[in-house]
């Protein structure tokens, strides 16, 4: 399940250190290694081509202007308040109670803006997870099938230069797609 390690963080200087292995010439195991197959794949690409990954955008997407109107609407009350606070008398009862005012909204803003972003990484970690979750089958099959040595994640992997005929990424996007479609009647 090489696929799998290699979406997980820090594995990929684990991989380095095969790769380079392999290249040298130093045999990782007893066994003999046959041909190196390395290929490459863009995972935002993925997310942002394919079908589930655009329809997973759209609903997150969704929530997140939807909270941030929610947002907005407690920045324009205190906004309101603010002003109020600015047309009464300095020290006035009506200052010190409207300042306070001011105090109290603003902390439940920073809560609520705490509470969003928390809530906007679950939701994106939950509709992302199945995505991910079949990318790595994917590649797992497509590394059996078409005799693929490793799989990188170019994202995550700190690549500077990629030859562009290692990239997998277009044949990832058709085998989600297919994976995704509906069953036909």
């Amino acid at each position: 399940m090489v696929s799998r390690v290699a979406f997980g963080r820090g594995a990929f200087s684990v991989l380095v250190a095969a790769l380079a292995s392999i290249l040298a010439g130093v045999p990782l195991a007893a066994q003999d290694v046959g041909p190196l197959k390395v290929g490459v794949f863009d995972a935002d690409r993925v997310m942002a081509e394919s079908q589930p990954g655009q329809q997973a955008l759209a609903l997150f997407n969704q929530l997140r202007d939807q909270r941030v109107s929610e947002l907005q609407v407690q920045q324009d009350q205190i906004n309101i308040l603010q002003q109020q606070a600015i047309s009464v008398p300095p020290g006035s009862p009506d200052a010190v109670r409207l300042n306070r005012e001011v105090e109290n909204s603003m902390l439940r803003l920073e809560r609520l803006q705490q509470d969003v972003q928390q809530e906007l990484g679950l939701r994106q970690n939950e509709l992302t997870s199945e995505i991910t979750e079949m990318i790595g089958e994917i590649i797992d099959v497509m590394g059996a099938e078409e005799g693929f040595t490793l799989i990188f994640n170019a994202v995550q992997s700190g690549l500077v230069y990629l030859d562009p005929t290692l990239d997998v990424t277009d044949e990832i996007i058709q085998r989600v797609n297919a994976m995704s479609a509906p069953a036909p009647l």
